[in-house]
């Protein structure tokens, strides 16, 4: 019997936590039931108004760069106070980072190696995307929401191979799902808004570039579809690739399925090494179309071959024999044939 592998899995009871700190203010109680558009915390947050990456500002890798910090965390620094200096060519120049504004000193990235310079503070409310119950409230585990969810794979997360010990790989990231322009365009920047608190994700492939401007304006994980591998393990950022590689092909119905889940709250599980949508919209309800395949004809496939990676099909026929091949309509209309032990079913 062939086995599905499902592209959205669908939980039904999903235990989540939203973490808060001591200013916040939680809008909700033990027990309470979470409906959509309900506001769940009032969280207080200075606006961020510069971020420097300082591995490109001072030449240094992003877990030296508290070397060269010349203050520390939550100091209040004035237009023209050097925040940061590295001694370079010998001894013979000092290299200096000078703050461009007065304001506060965030060092909550610097092992990503971003130094940010807090503002004024805003009030932001945060409001359910999703359907639940409270479990339990305290400030150690944050809001604990019981929830249904769906969960999309992730391939790779970058920071697994930095993180040292059990504790670090529970490691989850929290926020809004947002999607960067048509999830077809190879982007170089993203557009000119605050990106805190966000999961971005950038469509089918990723550019330095790009994961550089989306951290500068505050970007909590990045996900893409592909990127180059070099630029994966080289660029020391939270990011998860979906697909793989290179240049694969990016199945117009997994970009879909991504954005439907737009402004959803999203938990992105390293250990699990999957992203859960708390979506609660009744127009993504899907039909249970179980786990096994009943009928090579009408499935759906995701090729595993060199020549279309990752393109989804159709099987319209099957020429039988000790290893099948399956005739299959692919998503760009074409027909072609493809032995069974290049695919993998799929459930979308």
């Amino acid at each position: 019997m062939i086995i599905k592998r499902k592209i959205f899995e669908k939980y039904e009871e999903y235990t989540f936590s939203i973490p808060y700190s001591s200013q916040d203010r939680v809008l909700v109680k033990k027990g309470d039931l979470v409906k959509m558009g309900d506001n769940i915390l009032r969280r207080k947050d200075n606006v961020v108004k510069y971020s420097f990456y300082l591995p490109e500002q001072m030449g240094v890798p992003a877990e030296k760069c508290l070397e060269c910090i010349t203050c520390i965390d939550g100091e209040l620094v004035t237009q023209g106070t050097i925040i940061a200096e590295r001694v370079v060519a010998g001894g013979l120049n000092v290299k200096k980072l000078i703050s461009p504004s007065d304001g506060v000193i965030d060092l909550s990235r610097i092992k990503k190696g971003y130094l940010d310079i807090l503002g004024e503070e805003v009030i932001t409310d945060i409001k359910s995307s999703f359907s639940g119950k409270v479990v339990d409230i305290n400030p150690v585990d944050g809001i604990v929401i019981n929830s249904p969810a769906y969960a999309f794979d992730i391939k790779l997360i970058s920071e697994v191979y930095n993180l040292k010990n059990d504790e670090e790989l529970n490691k989850k990231v929290f926020g809004e799902f947002v999607f960067l322009g048509d999830g077809k365009d190879l982007l170089l920047k993203a557009e000119d808004i605050d990106y805190h608190n966000k999961i971005v994700f950038v469509g089918k492939y990723l550019h330095p570039s790009l994961l550089n401007d989306l951290f500068n304006k505050g970007a909590s994980f990045v996900l893409t579809y592909s990127m180059d591998y070099r630029d994966f393990r080289t660029q020391g950022l939270p990011v998860g690739v979906l697909g793989g590689f290179g240049e694969i092909f990016t199945s117009e119905k997994i970009i879909q399925a991504l954005k439907n889940m737009i402004g959803s709250f999203a938990i992105v599980d390293y250990e699990e090494s999957q992203i859960f949508f708390l979506n609660g919209r009744k127009d993504f309800e899907k039909k249970n179309d179980g786990l096994f395949v009943y009928s090579l004809i009408n499935s759906m496939i995701r090729s595993l071959s060199l020549a279309n990676y990752g393109m989804l099909g159709t099987v319209v026929g099957v020429e039988e024999g000790e290893k099948p091949f399956l005739k299959v309509k692919w998503e760009n209309d074409l027909i072609g044939i493809i032995s069974i032990a290049n695919v993998e079913f799929l459930s979308l």
